[in-house]
């Protein structure tokens, strides 16, 4: 018998307190653990949700403030996801501390879903984005890992600056959360203290570990933490495909535009997997891990995109159900949350690999031109007027703009494979 056997599983099975010194950052194995797992699953319904929501209110006309809600709501629920994977990369020892502590955060992240409604149909009247039920679950979120930053910092005497630091940001930014929520003033002050707040969240760790040194966290193992979050998004995206699908089915039966539409669906959501995985970020973080900090912050908006994809073909559904849409809007609704994942695929590809690489733009051209073809056939077409699914016109196009839309994640991809990959070799061996 190995007898190192027991010892193994002593480890995996009790789960008593353990001493949090701190993870090797160098560990090339290490892995996503089933707590973080757990954890991410209550992302699925937050990004579903706010998905709906910026459906269910951009098909209402309220455009402008669904789309502030929206952005809101995806730095409310990344950011406070980037600082559980922050803290879990450099100090999961997975006792029964840290995992009680981790299910607490998910109790904030479903009160914060909850809040997302509200948020969203205030924006829609004109006032702040911001309530208190967001604040509650927001708190709820982050406060335990206030806790286990002061818990790293008694029992890692090394990194003991950073880790106090750690808890009295995430306590002030909690403090002011909490008073945006509860002052009264005008919205547009509002407004601009929360995204004050959320510059100064941004800005502060980097500050921060530039000064004191970084905790002991893994590149690798946060690359593949959010590639992980990545695939549950663009989950949403496959959910949101069936969901169109099955609208299209009840309007009319089975036909050659449900097929189309489900495939094309399904196209895109592949594609865009196969898109984000072409940036080589864990080989590229694991030997530079100081290009982490812009790469996570490219994140925001790569997240928010393909959460908005998942809207937009919501949206079709709207359309077919009520007749309240065209499929021009439905076009715009799909093509420009696509455009700007490609873009920003683009973006974090040329600063993780630190090179702004021109032979890349006639490939991210081409990907564009079937997106801004997705929008000008059914401009061309004249289809303005709500969605018929009986007219054979409206469905036609419909068809035609969601194929565009799906045949540019093929461009990416395909043209990568052809051209693009060399390009990533050649900067890597310049940088060698």
């Amino acid at each position: 018998m190995d007898p190192v056997l027991p010892a193994r599983l002593k480890h995996d099975l009790r789960h008593r307190l353990r001493p949090m010194r701190g993870r090797d950052p160098a560990e090339r194995s290490r892995s996503t653990t089933p707590v973080e797992l757990l954890y991410d699953l209550t992302y699925v319904v937050a990004f579903a949700t706010a998905a709906d929501q910026l459906a269910e209110h951009v098909g209402a006309g309220h455009v402008g403030a669904a789309l502030g809600a929206y952005v809101f709501a995806v730095f409310a629920i990344t950011w406070a996801w980037m600082h559980f994977t922050w803290f879990a990369s450099a100090y999961d020892n997975d006792d029964a501390l840290f995992r009680t502590a981790t299910l607490v955060q998910m109790i904030g992240v479903v009160i914060l879903t909850f809040g997302l409604p509200v948020s969203f149909e205030a924006a829609a009247h004109g006032h702040s984005p911001n309530n208190m039920l967001m604040v509650v679950g927001y708190i709820v979120m982050r406060v335990p890992l206030i806790g286990l930053w002061l818990r790293a910092a008694r029992q890692d005497p090394e990194h003991r600056r950073i880790a106090v630091a750690y808890a009295v940001l995430i306590g002030a930014a909690q403090l002011g959360w909490l008073i945006s929520a509860l002052v009264a003033v005008p919205v547009g002050v509002t407004i601009g203290l929360l995204v004050a707040l959320a510059l100064a969240e941004l800005a502060a760790p980097v500050a921060l570990e530039r000064r004191l040194g970084r905790p002991p966290w893994n590149a690798g193992h946060i690359a593949e933490r959010f590639s992980l979050l990545t695939l549950i998004t663009i989950g949403e995206v496959v959910a949101a495909t069936t969901g169109a699908v099955l609208a299209l089915v009840r309007a009319q039966g089975w036909s050659p535009a449900a097929v189309v539409i489900a495939a094309s669906g399904l196209v895109l959501a592949g594609g865009l997997w196969w898109a984000y995985f072409l940036i080589p970020s864990r080989t590229i973080l694991e030997r530079w891990p100081g290009r982490t900090y812009v790469w996570r912050y490219a994140h925001l908006p790569i997240f928010g995109a393909i959460a908005a994809v998942g809207a937009g073909l919501r949206i079709a559904t709207t359309a077919v159900e009520d007749k309240s849409l065209s499929v021009l809007q439905i076009a715009l609704a799909l093509a420009i949350p696509v455009a700007a994942l490609v873009i920003m695929i683009f973006v974090t590809w040329s600063v993780l690999m630190r090179s702004y690489d021109l032979t890349h733009v006639p490939l991210l051209l081409c990907v564009l031109v079937p997106l801004v073809a997705a929008v000008l056939v059914p401009l061309g077409y004249g289809a303005t007027e709500p969605f018929d699914p009986a007219s054979g016109t409206s469905l036609t196009l419909l068809v035609i703009a969601v194929a565009l839309v799906a045949l540019s994640a093929v461009v990416e991809v395909v043209g990568h494979e052809l051209v693009g990959y060399r390009h990533t070799v050649r900067v890597l061996e310049r940088e060698r």
